[in-house]
């Protein structure tokens, strides 16, 4: 399932790079106009913004009794700016992802949350810093910006709030104790849909880990400290890069640089679009125009910033994601292992097809800066709309088939797409979609062993009806062997009983004979 991610945030990359592919474009060319000092020094910058966040990753799993490698969390640093892009108000799957990392280099979940809700304790803290610095500035400037003054009064709610979760584990850990019951209760049932479970003492273990982290803390401030320091310094380089890029195009006035820096960060958290794209950009441009920059200057720096502070690191995100706990391989994979991911892989691959034949249909204008992708997969010229409709539900339902390694669904599948390759190549003439479909045909081909399960439609229909009239699940049973019998009747104890009456009645047989024999013979 992991590899069917990995392969899906590929796909996401790609296609947030096409639709952003302007920005990108702006970008280069804006980074042309600029002095070469100043942004070598604001890349530089960059670079030492994740390396001091790293840091602080280090030290905040530290304070809570767990050591990670420095390069580690250099690598998840970088990842997590990838991570976010793809989640609403970004932080949320980042810190689900450190928590998973952890747990994959051997730290216990409660434990690992521990860490990670320090870390991000340290992050706020430093954003607040940044933004206290901005309304500061702004205050003395006479241009207070009131959603400016509401995002920072959000961000320090948040951060009251994480630090409120230790201050109960230590103060009142049986509060703690029905706040975790209650999640787990919630938790359970809506995995239980998905047939997964936090477990049953899911709550009690991840309450006495915080109980633990807190009580560690509260004895350990220095380490405590030294994180947000560290998270601190972060948020100040992040900061100097913006001023960087603001000198390359010769715009010195750094009052209004840290106001929009200030401004920014507080975008970056809230906005709904990922990390803010396109509103951020708006924002910095608006807020330095409105101090005297030219548009055109403003337009650049906010531009070049946000290339140098998102777009590298994204990209370099995207190459070290595979490399980090979660996705990377272990070395003693077994058959059955390999045999699910192909499912997976060949699963997912089905399914982006199918779902991208119902985007075309349904919304084709949206999907145009797309064409680069979807050209490879668009088979809307073989069949009508309706038509594309019903073959792509089937390509779903393949593609669920092949998830759950089902011999029938990889027959129909490897059948619907040797059909496609043959009618796109013979008459549409259209080469690309014949070639993916043939690569997939192959890969199926090659996987052909990865799917042995048979289809029981009869027994999946029975477990239906008995699920959704709420009855027990009936297990056949069958007639015990005869060494089954005998095992049985010798743990009972039955077999020696039954032996000695079959004895005494064989005994009074031969005695009524003999008696019998005797009577006649006289």
């Amino acid at each position: 399932m992991k590899k069917a991610l990995l392969l899906v945030l590929g796909v996401a990359c790609v296609c947030f790079l096409l639709a952003n592919a302007d920005l990108l474009s702006n970008f280069i060319k804006s980074v042309q106009g600029g002095a070469v000092i100043p942004l070598v020094a604001a890349v530089l910058l960059m670079l030492g913004r994740h390396f001091v966040q790293a840091a602080s990753y280090e030290e905040a799993f530290a304070a809570v009794g767990h050591k990670t490698p420095f390069w580690h969390n250099v690598k998840l640093i970088f990842s997590l700016v990838f991570i976010n892009t793809f989640c609403l108000f970004s932080g949320a799957a980042g810190v689900a992802f450190i928590i998973d990392d952890a747990h994959e280099q051997g730290c216990d979940i409660g434990q690992a949350t521990s860490g990670a809700i320090l870390s991000q304790i340290g992050y706020f803290a430093a954003v607040m810093m940044v933004s206290l610095m901005g309304c500061v500035t702004m205050i003395a400037a006479g241009k207070m910006n009131t959603w400016f003054l509401l995002g920072t009064l959000a961000m320090v709610a948040t951060l009251v709030g994480l630090v409120g979760v230790f201050a109960v584990a230590y103060k009142w850990p049986f509060v703690l104790d029905k706040l975790l019951a209650v999640v787990q209760l919630i938790g359970n049932k809506l995995l239980g849909l998905f047939k997964k479970s936090l477990g049953n003492d899911w709550a009690k273990k991840t309450s006495a880990s915080l109980v633990s982290s807190a009580h560690v803390l509260a004895h350990n401030p220095k380490g405590t400290a030294i994180c947000v320091a560290y998270a601190a310094f972060s948020g100040m380089l992040n900061m100097a890069c913006l001023v960087a890029v603001g000198y390359a195009f010769g715009y010195e006035q750094v009052g209004a640089l840290v106001i929009s820096f200030a401004i920014a960060a507080v975008l970056i958290m809230v906005s709904p679009a990922p990390q803010g794209i396109g509103v951020t950009e708006a924002a910095i441009t608006a807020i330095l125009t409105a101090h005297g920059c030219a548009v055109g200057t403003a337009a650049a720096i906010a531009l070049v910033y946000r290339g140098i502070i998102f777009w590298v690191p994204f990209c370099i995100g995207a190459l070290m994601l595979s490399r980090t706990g979660f996705f990377k391989q272990k070395g003693d994979e077994s058959q059955e292992k390999r045999a699910q991911d192909a499912g997976w892989i060949s699963g997912t691959l089905l399914l982006m097809v199918a779902v991208a034949n119902i985007c075309l249909a349904v919304i084709p204008h949206e999907m145009t800066p797309f064409t680069a992708l979807t050209s490879w997969v668009d088979i809307g010229n073989l069949f009508s709309t309706p038509l594309l409709l019903v073959c792509a539900a089937v390509l779903i339902i393949c593609a669920i088939g092949l998830i759950l390694r089902l011999r029938t669904a990889w027959a129909f599948s490897l059948t619907a797409l040797v059909l496609i390759a043959g009618a796109e190549f013979l008459f549409e003439e259209t080469w690309t979609v014949s070639l993916a479909a043939l690569l997939l045909i192959v890969w199926l081909f090659v996987k052909r062993e990865s799917f042995d399960e048979p289809l029981h439609l009869r027994q999946a229909w029975r477990h239906f009806r008995n699920r959704m009239t709420k009855k027990p699940h009936a297990k056949a049973t069958r007639a015990p062997s005869g060494t089954q019998t005998k095992r049985i009747r010798e743990a009972t104890g039955w077999g020696q009983q039954a032996e000695n009456g079959a004895k005494l009645r064989m005994q009074a047989q031969q005695d009524g004979m003999l008696e019998h024999a005797a009577k006649t013979t006289s």
